[in-house]
């Protein structure tokens, strides 16, 4: 079966969506953030990154914007807004491959195309911040399972972590999400197929030098966040204000503990919708548990790819309870997931 490196879906969404932007029906904006380091960096992205401002990661990712703007003299939430069409395209690309590296090519583009218009829809309702996230997550997870797949650690495979790495960047809680990722490819080689991490012990070297870059910065913005809420032995508690975590403690009596954030994810409807997250969360494990799910039959049978799937979408809904950014960042690794299973599941019924 030949399998398309870009769907006539993914292309079809995609000038709809670039229709709407230009028709000013859709917009993604560049927050305060990224306003205010243009305004006091300028052209001096790398400058602002080796003084370890906190926020010089993500002024990097953020810096072609302006200068694209500036060159071709167009608004810079245009330029933006055009460029994250762009970014959901190259998304679908990497959601095909990962669906056929990880899944085969039976049934593939049923599952292919529920995700990228799913993924299309979603961007309906949120900003472009959070699609980068989305962007370095699926670089890293397709960094492993391509790996997995055709057992040899190339180039290509190293420059997705670090991008992906990079692109997270643009909050320090994604960052740490995808930086446990990149981890984690060198954890599920070792504990699923240790020849393969013997034969390529460039791929553990490489993703620890990456880890190397980051951590410095990860641990800035980590600090930055606990001085906010207080930096004391409860600070970490006060945390979950910002996240999931919030939710909980709300529903279990102790919201008392937290400081619950009014717009739990800035951009769009997105964020109104999150605080019944846990709706979803009740729904879909009856449903789960009712097609005969088992969490640790299915890692005990599950291949190397199919695992860092499983991975990416724990550590998002872990991580997910100190800030919604980091949960959200789990909804396409999710939904790959689900479309293999409702694929499946059709074709038996079928």
């Amino acid at each position: 079966m030949k399998i398309e490196r870009i769907s006539l879906a993914a292309l079809l969404a995609t000038f709809a969506l670039l229709l709407m932007v230009l028709v000013g029906g859709k917009s993604f904006t560049l927050n305060s953030q990224a306003w205010h380091m243009w305004q006091s960096a300028g052209h001096n992205p790398f400058g602002v990154l080796l003084s370890g401002h906190p926020h010089g990661l993500r002024y990097l990712v953020y810096y072609p914007v302006f200068a694209v703007a500036e060159f071709s003299n167009l608004p810079p939430d245009l330029v933006f807004s055009c460029g994250s069409a762009a970014v959901l395209l190259f998304m679908s690309v990497l959601v095909a491959q990962i669906d056929v590296d990880v899944w085969g090519t039976q049934g593939h583009v049923w599952r292919r195309d529920l995700v990228i218009l799913s993924m299309f829809v979603m961007s309906l309702l949120m900003n472009g911040r959070l699609l980068l996230a989305f962007c370095g997550y699926l670089l890293i997870i397709f960094a492993g399972v391509d790996w997995f797949k055709r057992r040899e650690w190339k180039s290509v495979n190293a420059i997705s972590v670090l991008l992906g790495c990079l692109l997270a960047g643009v909050s320090s809680g994604t960052l740490l999400a995808a930086m446990a990722l990149s981890a984690g490819i060198v954890l599920v080689a070792a504990s699923m197929d240790a020849k393969l991490l013997k034969n390529n012990p460039i791929a553990a070297v490489s993703i620890v030098a990456i880890l190397a870059l980051f951590v410095g910065y990860a641990l800035i913005g980590l600090g930055k966040n606990l001085t906010f809420y207080g930096g004391d032995e409860a600070a970490v508690v006060r945390m979950l204000g910002h996240g999931a975590g919030g939710d909980i403690a709300k529903s279990v009596g102790l919201g008392n503990l937290v400081e619950q954030d009014d717009t739990p994810v800035s951009g769009g409807m997105l964020g109104a919708v999150l605080q019944y997250w846990w709706i979803a969360a009740v729904v879909g494990a009856v449903v789960a548990r009712r097609f005969g799910w088992r969490p640790v039959h299915m890692v005990q049978t599950s291949s190397p790819g199919q695992n860092l799937i499983h991975l990416s979408i724990m550590l998002a809904m872990v991580g997910g309870l100190f800030g919604y950014s980091i949960l959200v960042m789990g909804l396409i690794p999710l939904l790959v997931f689900g479309s293999d299973r409702l694929i499946s599941r059709m074709a038996v019924l079928n």
